[in-house]
């Protein structure tokens, strides 16, 4: 699994700052037992397009506070990969 986490995240433009955002976020979609790799919850059932757009806004925001920076990079390569899997426009700096 861990091998298919990390081709999702590297199909879905992950730059090598933000991997643990995107990789994070591929094995909660792959595993939903997993916590979300911005708000930590669990979904217990393959995430639906609402728990994915939840997580993605959520990781949207938290990589716009600018005040915690380790942060904002785990919290960018999670946006990235949930926008692309759920088909939307990357987002940029």
């Amino acid at each position: 699994m861990a091998a298919g986490a990390a081709e999702l995240a590297r199909r879905a433009g992950c730059a090598p700052a933000q991997p643990a955002g995107g990789l994070a976020s591929c094995r909660w979609v792959l595993d939903p037992a997993v916590p979300a790799p911005v708000t930590g919850r669990t979904v217990g059932s393959p995430p639906a397009d609402r728990d994915l757009t939840a997580e993605e806004r959520a990781a949207i925001e938290a990589f716009r506070d600018t005040g915690r920076p380790p942060e904002r990079e785990h919290a960018l390569g999670a946006a990235r990969v949930l926008g692309w899997i759920l088909g939307f426009t990357p987002v940029s700096r």
